[in-house]
């Protein structure tokens, strides 16, 4: 099932397969759904699999001026009660999917059955990491968007994977070709301004799976490892042979262990 949710001046494509207990997918910047093609399939044979494209990205509207992930918590709220998903939902956040997620596991613990963060950092953005964005800023508004995605689409996979990866490559050429500019701008300004959310981890009570990349160029595996460190319940995943996108480049690999994960989690909640 695919339709667009609409509410509070959003408007977010929403695609919903498989049935069971529910899972929520959310996307990095420059990507959209899609990117999860292979992980929803897997998933969805025994889950109900909720992805949408995050506000400015793929099929949905770009967010109103006040956009923030706090903010977009009690949007993806609605959307989950509109499906009639009244359960506790487990979800999957990559990148700046993991900053959505951790939102709105701020606002609505009592929703989460267990988060699972994919090269996602969990405290605020940090001095250099803010002016970095900021530099992207300008050169999308300066109509440099395509030499900026050349510069950088590639450096998100493990060296040992460029040459592999050409598939995923246009794939993320694609998800990032329908990013509009107002879309990428106000999206800066959220990643920028997030919350730091480590200390909502460390008090609560669900499963927590992070998964890093041990090449990841865009936060690095030592600061992401140094934080899981810091939350006494979380299970860790390290990629050896992946960057930032672990979940295309040893996508059978985190498949696999997220439904192991995620089972334990049914288990349980069924005992």
């Amino acid at each position: 099932m695919e339709f667009t949710f609409e509410f509070a001046k959003y408007s977010i494509f929403t695609k919903v397969e498989g049935k069971g207990s529910p899972i929520l997918l959310l996307h990095s910047y420059w990507g959209s759904h899609i990117l999860f093609d292979y992980m929803a399939k897997t998933l969805s044979l025994k889950m109900q699999v909720i992805r949408i494209d995050l506000p400015g990205h793929g099929n949905s509207g770009t967010p109103p001026s006040d956009y923030s992930f706090e903010k977009f918590a009690f949007v993806l709220n609605e959307l989950l009660t509109r499906l009639n998903v009244h359960e506790k939902v487990s979800i999957i956040g990559h990148s700046m999917g993991g900053y959505a997620a951790l939102a709105f596991a701020a606002e609505f613990p009592e929703r989460i059955s267990s988060l699972i963060l994919m090269q996602a950092p969990t405290q605020a953005a940090d001095k250099q990491s803010i002016k970095f964005r900021e530099r992207e800023v300008i050169l999308i508004l300066q109509g440099k968007k395509d030499l900026l995605l050349q510069a950088t689409i590639s450096s998100n996979f493990a060296p040992e994977n460029s040459s592999s990866m050409l598939k995923n490559i246009q794939l993320l050429y694609q998800t990032s070709s329908q990013v509009t500019l107002e879309g990428a701008v106000m999206t800066v300004f959220a990643i920028n301004n997030r919350k730091n959310s480590l200390v909502v981890l460390q008090k609560s009570q669900y499963p927590i799976l992070i998964i890093i990349g041990k090449y990841d160029k865009v936060y690095s595996a030592e600061d992401q490892l140094a934080e899981a460190s810091q939350i006494p319940h979380a299970e860790v995943l390290m990629l050896n042979h992946s960057g930032h996108l672990g979940f295309l480049e040893e996508e059978d690999l985190v498949v696999n262990k997220i439904a192991e994960f995620l089972q334990g989690i049914v288990i349980d909640n069924n005992y």
